[in-house]
């Protein structure tokens, strides 16, 4: 079928659409066929059919149509003798005749020789009317407006529907949108049909959204108005509020408010004008919000007073920030961070009654915070009577007030090491030489695609250590859980693409032990430690571990690692699987290298650091691969010019690569089921976060954000061949790069509870261009003897076992 790709076709379209599919949008463009205008002549009373319908759409090509129209016609006229030419056009566009199928007749002359063709019948007033009806859509957009104006006249005096809708579309193409107005609301008067009703109010809509389009294109907002307000239907107020998002998707935030205000969308206002940068139109979503009594926006008031509260204080308007607080305060409670907020504002400004108070509800809600204490005593060092009061209330307080903590950072975070040369800070932190027990449990989860691309690993574990010398040791058994996906049908796996529902192992439980030691002196750290796991997996356990050392220079840090480990990426690497039919075992990747470390303080709070491993992998009938991962590091420490709370605060870029020989991430025999890319390439910039050290509680948050560009080669699906006749040995994993943002999130932290008890855990969230993972733990430690804080070396995922160090 032939589309004509007009301005006046597109108006058509939108009008049509907008009603049919009461769509919020007000823009598009449809085909107009002649069975949707619904122009069919109706048939006259006589003996032979009205042919009309027939030929149309014999013209157009439009095969089923015509065809349906013809088998009509047939079981209508049952005594219908079918000439002769439509019998022969019939067979010509549905392929029955030998030889080249001719052009069909587009022009209108060609048309009406056609329908001489047919039986002579008696002439007929509608006959101009009836043969303009047959031509193309061509030949009708090329009738001179006067025929068109006189084939209208000629449509008002036969009074019929089809005509009425006939002449109305033609004049919507023609730009005639009184006449068309005038048609159509003929149509709609003498319709019986409920599809020539339809047709018709679309005729109008049509004839309505061109106009709105016009007026919406000069974006006349009191023609809008005024169409808005005269229209009954609801058609316009969807009309307008579709080009209303359509404006906002197209970032025309001034307009789409505006014509949102004509709708009375409230919502959308609200977007469109927060959307915008000017303070003034933010100031007026924000006035908006706060004047409409409903859920959503008295929340989006308060989240705008929290917000405006926070940008008033970093702009040093703090009798603001103060005010807007106490407002918020109003709406719904406050967080601990907002009226700490109230607290830092009135101290800034020298309110120490406001001040104090906010504080004091700040230390309330967490009794242990020796921050916010310390600025209780800060700002109230001279009123004793206050202090005094205080003390008596709050114990963080009363602990200040005994002995200030020392918040100097312990550059190397040898805690051991300054606890057994007796380090004051250290003792009171720390009793680290008396026996210890710990519990814990984490998890990890690996999300990638559909199947065996997801793994999750539950891991409980209880051990008991101590400190001997200077030698600080744990030995622990674990017992973990082993979760998952399961491949589906067609995928492959094992030697072949799996046909039926998969039946083999998706997981299991096992134990292992684990024993490490660490050792600190003046200027060296070493560590070590052996593991033995699972017992009973799939393919045989093995003994893995690694040995660390560090080296501290004047200036500058150097450390090694000797290891040896499972890869830790899915199920089949690491720990094994069986295939399809739990008859053989391959996988359990263990990856053994060695990576380095040079980290370099160029000036004050500037350093500089490189890192690098190398290492092979090798697994139960797995491929043999290797290796190569490099990073290098810019940090700046920006803690001083933070806040006195924190031990460091570290940001900078980094650019990492990593690159393997083989692409074995598949999960058929001689893969290991480990990304493993061809390259893998990010640049990006990083934060490390750490509070102070020796307080009660200490956090550490880690996050970065990186542009990563991952190639995986189109390596073998069955990389060792052979094994296995019935694969497909010749098939491949398939070629692939992707480009995107990759990141991560990590916070830990650690609490002290009393002197022998303290809990720790963490929680991290990772994505890359392939995948995304996520990890959690959490860790309940009993040592005897005397404590009163918690020192960075014990933050869980400070264990040089995960970090990779001996830092």
């Amino acid at each position: 079928m032939k589309t004509r790709f007009t301005r006046t076709s597109l108006y058509l379209a939108l009008g049509a659409l907008a009603t049919s599919l009461v769509s919020v949008q007000a823009y598009g463009q449809a085909k107009t066929t002649y069975k949707e205008k619904d122009l069919g002549i109706l048939p006259a009373k006589q003996e032979q059919p009205d042919l009309t319908g027939l030929w149309y759409h014999i013209n157009e090509r439009q095969i089923q149509q015509a065809n349906e129209e013809f088998t009509r016609l047939k079981a209508r006229y049952p005594a219908w003798q079918v000439p002769q030419e439509v019998e022969t056009e019939l067979n010509r566009i549905n392929g029955r005749l030998k030889g080249t199928i001719k052009p069909v007749v587009s022009e209108s002359t060609e048309s009406l020789q056609a329908l001489k063709k047919q039986p002579d019948k008696p002439a007929s007033k509608a006959l101009p009317l009836e043969q303009f009806a047959q031509l193309t859509p061509k030949a009708r957009a090329n009738t001179p407006k006067q025929k068109v104006e006189t084939l209208i006249a000629l449509s008002n005096q036969i009074k019929r529907t089809d005509f009425y809708l006939l002449m109305g579309w033609t004049a919507i193409d023609k730009g005639m949108l009184e006449m068309a107005t005038q048609q159509f609301s003929q149509a709609l008067q003498s319709a019986v049909r409920d599809i020539d009703k339809q047709s018709a109010q679309q005729g109008l809509n049509s004839v309505t959204g061109i106009k709105l389009q016009q007026a919406l294109s000069l974006r006349d907002t009191t023609t809008l108005e005024q169409f808005l307000k005269s229209d009954n239907s609801g058609y316009v107020k969807e009309v307008l509020q579709g080009a209303a998002w359509q404006q906002y998707d197209l970032n025309n935030y001034d307009f789409a408010d505006a014509l949102f205000s004509l709708v009375n969308d409230y919502e959308g206002r609200y977007l469109s004008l927060s959307a915008q940068s000017s303070d003034t139109a933010k100031k007026r979503a924000f006035d908006l919000a706060c004047s409409i009594n409903t859920e959503v926006f008295i929340r989006r008031c308060a989240d705008g007073l929290a917000s405006r509260q926070a940008q008033f204080y970093d702009t040093r308007r703090y009798k603001q920030s103060i005010e807007s607080g106490e407002a918020l305060a109003r709406l719904r409670p406050l967080s601990v961070d907002e009226q700490a907020l109230i607290g830092w504002a009135a101290k800034e400004i020298q309110d120490t009654t406001t001040a104090t108070a906010a504080f004091e509800r700040v230390l309330a809600k967490t009794p242990t915070d020796a921050v916010i204490a310390n600025e209780l005593v800060t700002i109230n060092q001279n009123d004793e009577a206050t202090l005094n009061r205080l003390a008596l209330r709050y114990s963080a307080v009363k602990s200040i007030l005994q002995e200030r903590t020392t918040r100097n950072a312990w550059p190397r975070k040898q805690f051991w090491l300054a606890y057994q040369n007796r380090d004051a800070r250290g003792v009171t932190a720390q009793t680290k030489d008396g026996l210890s027990a710990v519990y814990g449990i984490n998890t990890r989860s690996r999300s990638g695609s559909e199947g065996l691309g997801n793994f999750d690993v539950l891991s409980q574990y209880i051990g008991i250590g101590s400190g001997y010398g200077n030698w600080l040791w744990q030995v622990s058994l674990d017992y973990k859980q082993f979760y998952s996906g399961r491949p589906q049908v067609g995928d492959w796996f094992g030697n072949n693409q799996l046909s039926g529902a998969f039946s083999g192992i998706s997981g299991f439980k096992d134990k292992g032990l684990r024993a490490e030691a660490h050792y600190q002196a003046p200027d060296f750290n070493f560590y070590a430690n052996l593991e033995y796991a699972m017992f009973d997996q799939p393919v045989s356990a093995k003994v893995t571990g690694q040995i660390s050392a560090t080296k501290f220079l004047t200036s500058t840090t150097v450390a090694a690692t000797l290891f040896r480990k499972a890869k830790e990426d899915s199920l089949l690497s690491q720990t094994g699987t069986f295939n399809a039919d739990h008859a053989k075992p391959w996988g359990y990747v263990i990856e053994s290298g060695i990576r380095g470390l040079v980290a370099h303080a160029v000036a004050d709070n500037w350093s500089v650091a490189g890192t690098a491993q190398i290492s092979r992998l090798e697994g139960e009938q797995v491929a043999d691969n290797s290796a190569l991962s490099l990073r290098g590091d810019v940090s700046y420490d920006i803690a001083t010019m933070i806040s006195p709370k924190l031990d460091y605060w570290r940001v900078g870029p980094f650019l990492s690569y990593t690159s393997y020989d083989k692409n074995l991430s598949g999960f058929t025999v001689g893969n290991g089921g480990y990304f493993s890319p061809s390259q893998f390439v990010s640049i990006g910039g990083y934060s490390e976060l750490l509070t102070l050290e020796a307080l009660n509680w200490q956090i550490k948050l880690r996050s970065s954000l990186a542009l990563s560009r991952v190639e995986q080669d189109d390596d073998l699906r069955f990389p060792i061949g052979g094994a296995f006749p019935t694969a497909d040995e010749n098939a491949t994993l398939g070629e692939s790069s992707d480009t995107g943002l990759s990141g991560n999130l990590m916070a830990e932290g650690q609490y002290r509870i009393n002197h022998n008890w303290i809990v720790a855990g963490y929680m991290g969230k990772a994505f890359a261009v392939e995948y995304q993972a996520f990890e959690a733990g959490i860790q309940v430690r009993w040592r005897e003897g005397q404590g009163g804080g918690v020192t960075s070396d014990e933050l869980l995922l400070s264990s040089p076992r995960l970090s990779g160090f001996a830092l």
